[in-house]
């Protein structure tokens, strides 16, 4: 099993996670759970270099994450990985702070792996 996949399989078994896409910082999709993943790539890769420009520019040390609310909490929530975006269609009717929570644990763990293995 690729790494990509072993990421999809762990994001998809988060508890609020509809529908999920990792995508490079260029916009390139590396795994996805949809049958369309172009159109919240787009949006997604959009997303996190406008929370990084407006981190830049205000100053702010490090951009986590933003989200777009929409109705009955299906909000679009986009993280960020080192060189990478990662947008969650959470689920209607979820805790956002739980999903935040537990997706940023999740990432934390992954940096926290890679700082390791490179020393």
């Amino acid at each position: 099993m690729s790494a990509a996949e072993r990421f999809a399989n762990r994001i998809a078994q988060i508890k609020g996670v509809d529908q999920f896409v990792l995508t490079r910082q260029d916009g390139q999709i590396i795994t996805h759970n949809l049958s369309n993943p172009e159109q919240l790539a787009s949006v997604v890769t959009l997303g996190g270099y406008g929370a990084q420009a407006i981190q830049k520019s205000v100053g702010f040390s490090q951009f986590r994450y933003l989200v777009c609310t929409r109705p009955q909490s299906q909000n679009l929530i986009v993280f960020s990985l080192d060189k990478y975006f990662l947008g969650i269609q959470q689920k209607p009717d979820t805790s956002q702070a739980e999903l935040v929570s537990e997706v940023s644990r999740f990432l934390q763990h992954i940096l926290s792996r890679r700082k390791e293995t490179n020393g």
